[in-house]
């Protein structure tokens, strides 16, 4: 009897960097510890995945956002690309709010794998525990 891998499906909506952070936390150590983790990046949560936003540290950051950001904390690309790098997680961003705001793939930082639909993902995230961020 073939057991089937625990799978996480985490949605990342907001540009809040605490909840980028935490949604990225997640997911990495969920990938880490053994999960096929899907993180789809959407709505506002895009903002921050930008180039110029990134490389401006354009971050929209409470109280513990701003102290990740002055102790030089690696932020949630960091994290995404280590859980990328030892488990097994995959990050896309969501292809409906990138059309509305006119952004391509070469706009974003470098961690997603594809720009896809809900339609995709939900798919993807099928028998998978989600968590929203």
């Amino acid at each position: 009897m073939t057991q089937q891998v625990p799978s996480l499906a985490v949605i990342l909506v907001s540009e809040d960097l605490e909840k980028l952070h935490a949604g990225s936390l997640v997911g990495s150590v969920a990938s880490m510890s053994g999960m096929q983790v899907n993180v789809f990046v959407t709505m506002n949560a895009l903002k921050p995945f930008l180039k110029s936003s990134f490389d401006n540290e354009d971050f929209k950051a409470g109280t513990v956002g701003k102290e990740l950001l002055a102790k030089k904390v690696p932020l949630f690309d960091s994290l995404l690309a280590d859980g990328k790098e030892v488990g097994d997680l995959h990050i896309y961003g969501c292809a409906m709010a990138m059309d509305v705001m006119g952004w391509e793939k070469e706009d974003m930082i470098d961690v997603f794998d594809d720009i896809i639909g809900v339609t995709a993902f939900l798919g993807m995230a099928q028998n998978a525990q989600l968590v929203t961020m």
